[in-house]
């Protein structure tokens, strides 16, 4: 998992010093912290921390929602709709929740899930100037999408390849942006030609992991 920006997380304070605590922990650390708060302190306490008074009683259905999941796959839609609520107000914990997103995602073999965090989780990275660790999210997705016999658009594959391309571009990594240039290049290929391994498993020759750049 790619470790979030360092400049993702905002000096805030709020009156639930436990929760505040668990955030920086990331999705596992805090997800127990939030169950033990319960869901009207939880809504107070994202309410704060986004500068919104008058949130909490538009989230509390949702928060509810989001505790009383029994499955990783019932927690995404309540996690998604609170993350969307909060980027740009709160990338800290927008970002705690694209991660639990993500682990859903991986959970259930869901392609659709984890290129949505994917996705989510870069930009709040760009945002901060980390283009690196933008960059770093895609990458963790494609060879997530290599292993076994997962199945994802070919669209989501692409999209993969052109954010890469263009963080790496922004990052000087020009070495890095024509190494995944031609990767996509190969890619294209196989989905101009149908080829199966363009919407499941591993098109790569060789099964090593792409890596990033330092």
């Amino acid at each position: 998992m790619t470790d979030r920006p360092e400049s993702a997380v905002p000096l805030i304070l709020t009156v639930d010093p436990r929760l505040d605590a668990a955030l920086p922990t990331g999705w596992e650390g805090w997800l127990p912290a939030a169950r033990d708060a319960g869901a009207t302190r939880l809504a107070a306490w994202i309410a704060r921390r986004a500068g919104n008074a008058a949130m909490p009683g538009e989230l509390l259905p949702v928060v509810e929602e989001l505790l009383a999941a029994a499955t990783v796959e019932e927690r995404i839609e309540p996690a998604m709709e609170i993350a969307e609520l909060l980027e740009g107000a709160d990338d800290l914990l927008a970002d705690t929740l694209w991660e639990g997103v993500l682990l859903a995602g991986h959970a259930s073999d869901d392609a659709d899930t984890v290129f949505e965090a994917t996705g989510r989780l870069s930009a709040i990275a760009e945002a901060h100037g980390e283009f690196l660790a933008a960059a770093e999210y895609w990458t963790d997705a494609l060879n997530w999408r290599r292993q076994g016999a997962r199945v994802s658009d070919p669209e989501q594959v692409e999209t993969a390849f052109d954010e890469i391309v263009r963080l790496a571009t922004l990052d000087a990594a020009p070495r890095e942006a024509a190494l995944f240039g031609y990767r996509q290049a190969r890619y294209t290929r196989f989905v101009e030609a149908e080829d199966d391994r363009a919407v499941m498993g591993d098109w790569e020759d060789d099964p090593a992991p792409y890596l990033g750049w330092a």
